[in-house]
């Protein structure tokens, strides 16, 4: 039992941190691609995004 409660805590861990880093990527695309001016207007809304994310969870 508390090996199956592990091996679930893992892979939540994993897919959250695909999801951080899938945001990551799709805010630098933005800044490249000249949507945003203000990288750490980026970055605080990823922040947001993730907090939001870990609260659900």
């Amino acid at each position: 039992m508390a090996l199956a409660m592990r091996d679930e805590y893992e892979m939540s861990v994993e897919k959250q941190q695909l999801e951080v880093r899938k945001m990551v990527l799709e805010g630098l695309e933005q800044v490249q691609m000249g949507k945003t001016k203000d990288f750490n207007k980026v970055c605080d809304r990823l922040e947001n995004k993730y907090r939001n994310a870990a609260l659900r969870n």
